[in-house]
């Protein structure tokens, strides 16, 4: 038996009311009445409080009847074990390693020649975009000469550095101290350079005057 179904047990009896009397007069059966006594009815506030008024006993014994809390566990946590910071050196053939996988190449100002950006390419098969890694430069245009042939400024040329002519191709050259991008022919001892393939006003010189850097293989447009 609860206590508060002892509380009204004994408060029934000291008021001389029969559990049949009580009942009558809580609006409640006998038998629910005699269960709620014997601790076999749990009853709700509403009802407990209309049996005690009955009775004449004050004061609301329901938080009485709430299991005591039980007092919360402190959760004792491992001390954080310090760990020792390594330093490691990479050594040479770690470097090797990674640099047989993943090549990176500076881009150049195609005037200055300041590195102003910078491409990392993946090594397959021994070469990089199925050129040899060490024949690749990475150009920054610096002018709006061969918009014709799509080229502009600020795009970005892939050229493979080969002193070889193949006439209609694209060239990064040296002509007269300044670095140009040309479409070239070769005629004996003489190189054509034009802008465009209908290009009028086509420079010549000789070919011992024109340092041929490489030829351009593609061209990363950059979205202005």
């Amino acid at each position: 038996m609860n206590r508060l179904a002892e509380t009204i047990s004994a408060a029934r009896k000291k008021a001389g009311f029969s559990e049949k009397e009580l009942a009558q007069k809580c609006g409640l059966t006998v038998s629910y009445l005699m269960q709620i006594e014997s601790g076999k009815k749990i009853i709700n506030e509403k009802a407990g409080e209309k049996i005690l008024k009955v009775l004449g006993v004050q004061g609301k014994f329901f938080d009485e009847e709430k299991p005591a809390e039980e007092p919360k566990k402190t959760e004792h946590k491992p001390k954080p074990v310090p760990q020792e910071t390594i330093s490691v050196e990479p050594t040479e053939s770690w470097m090797d390693a990674l640099a047989g996988v993943i090549k990176k190449y500076p881009v150049y100002d195609m005037q200055s020649g300041k590195g102003v950006d910078f491409r990392e390419l993946p090594l397959i098969n021994k070469k990089v975009a199925g050129l040899h890694p060490d024949k690749i430069l990475f150009i920054k245009v610096s002018d709006n000469d061969m918009s014709a042939c799509r080229i502009e400024k600020g795009d970005v040329l892939t050229v493979n550095l080969t002193k070889e002519i193949m006439n209609g191709g694209i060239y990064l050259l040296e002509w007269k101290g300044q670095k140009l991008i040309r479409l070239m022919k070769k005629e004996g001892n003489k190189l054509s350079m034009g802008k465009s393939m209908n290009d009028g006003s086509v420079d010549t010189a000789e070919l011992s005057q024109v340092e041929v850097i490489g030829r351009v293989v593609r061209n990363e447009i950059v979205i202005k």
